[in-house]
């Protein structure tokens, strides 16, 4: 017997291409705006995007951005949920959305992040001899419990009362030895911290119990409507995926396609298109390779080191210029010229139908102002010339070094450059290098800070 051919909902999977601060949100804005379904696929409170509302400017870390559209919006199975943040995120955005707890929609098989969580992923931070630079959101350890089984879902959350205590009891006890000896002095007595804690929890399902979904069911709803349109939103990065990244210093989920698509309540089959979104240049906080980057008052611990202005570095005016500095914490991130090859993996291990390429209009500037424009095309490695992004550096201790495409000088993008075809010749060739290099085209071009801001080539 033969399945009939269904036709499916139209699906776009949107990606970070490398360590996340990517602009993730101008593509989601671009088709936020008829979209049926938005969805938050994996990470938690660690990942932050911008949106704004009303001419408001609002940094959110769990509601997906579609919120400010007429979209539904789902937070799926595969994200950290902090309930504390999520409650906050409502109650700051109500007055702009009025229908936000109309819209908003939580899979009931979320894994819940729980204070201890945070208390856990500080004193870990501090035990490692090699600092991986967490945000200490306390994302890790509640990865870790779901993967040991151990964690909660927020489903547990409509047990009764000695149920869900049991369960936190249980995770406590595992955790013991390190909570007495970085965590509140109160955790010491666990049953009445458990207590306490559960307590908390009641009081904060009350408030969610009406948005809590099967995600699955509510997600087939959509895809098996031909009329319907969803947009995925990928937290941090390929690069930063425990999967595909760079390990250890990555996230604790699979951020690439594989981990988003599950934490979407999603299948291989359902996307139509995937999206692998970057900068016009590269950034990434905390520690890790990073082969373009430029010299700048970052020091190993990831804080600014002191510096007068005339002793700035090239990579300290990046950074001022472009105001590259963390939506959730204000770290100061790490910058580089755009790399090819880390665009390359990125592209082949997600699977890409397209790339976005972001912020055209400020490196265009920068390249006026400086005099170039660099892309690397390839890597000399263990005194070879290399094509791929090798993942062995953490043994090697080599950092690859890039070779450059040069070039000279840059571009300026004004007001009426609302086409491909419009854009200065520097431009294309930026973008005509990338496609080569990359073997994708780049089907999208952000080429100024708001949302509308970009151009889709057919």
């Amino acid at each position: 017997m033969t399945k009939s051919i269904e036709k499916l909902a139209t699906t776009y999977v949107i990606l970070g291409g490398a360590w996340g601060d990517c602009g993730k949100g101008k593509v989601t804005a671009f088709y936020g705006q008829i979209a049926n379904l938005v969805i938050r696929a994996t990470g938690g409170a660690n990942a932050g995007h911008t949106v704004f509302v009303n001419g408001k400017k609002f940094g959110l870390h769990l509601i997906p951005s579609g919120i400010m559209y007429k979209a539904m919006c789902l937070i799926g199975q595969g994200v950290a949920l902090d309930l504390g943040i999520l409650l906050d995120e409502i109650e700051t955005l109500k007055n702009e959305i009025p229908d936000i707890l109309e819209r908003l929609r939580i899979s009931g098989t979320t894994t819940l992040l729980l204070p201890y969580h945070k208390t856990l992923d500080a004193a870990n931070e501090s035990l490692r001899s090699h600092k991986i630079g967490t945000t200490k959101r306390g994302i890790g350890p509640a990865y870790a419990d779901k993967a040991d089984r151990i964690a909660l879902q927020v489903n547990d959350l409509f047990r009764p009362f000695e149920e869900i205590k049991a369960l936190i009891v249980q995770a406590l006890e595992k955790h013991k030895p390190l909570l007495q000896l970085y965590g509140d002095p109160n955790m010491s007595n666990i049953e009445t911290y458990a207590e306490e804690l559960v307590k908390e929890l009641i009081e904060q399902a009350k408030i969610i119990k009406p948005l809590i979904v099967d995600g699955h069911s509510f997600v087939r709803k959509y895809v098996n409507d031909s009329n319907k349109i969803i947009v995925v939103e990928g937290a941090q990065s390929v690069r930063l995926s425990i999967e595909t990244g760079d390990y250890p210093n990555c996230t604790s989920s699979d951020s690439n396609i594989n981990g988003t698509l599950s934490g979407a309540h999603l299948n291989p089959k359902d996307p139509t298109e995937i999206i692998v979104v970057l900068k016009a240049y590269l950034s990434r906080v905390g520690n890790g390779p990073f082969p373009t980057e430029i010299e700048s008052h970052i020091g190993p611990d990831g804080k600014l080191i002191p510096y007068k202005e005339e002793d700035a570095y090239l990579g300290d005016k990046m950074r001022n210029d472009f105001h590259e500095y963390g939506v959730s914490t204000g770290r100061p991130r790490r910058v580089g010229w755009f790399d090819a090859i880390v665009a390359k993996n990125s592209v082949q291990v997600s699977g890409a139908d397209a790339i976005c390429i972001n912020c055209m209009d400020l490196i265009g500037e920068f390249g006026i102002t400086h005099g170039e424009i660099k892309i690397a095309k390839s890597y000399l490695y263990q005194g070879e010339e290399i094509d791929y992004l090798p993942r062995n550096t953490e043994q090697t201790h080599e950092i690859p070094q890039p070779i450059y495409d040069v070039i000279d000088g840059g571009w300026k993008i004004t007001p009426d450059m609302d086409s491909y075809e419009k854009l200065p010749e520097k431009a294309k060739l930026f973008i005509e290098k990338i496609e080569e290099i990359t073997g994708t085209p780049v089907k999208y071009i952000g080429i100024g800070p708001e949302n509308e801001q970009i151009i889709v080539r057919s």
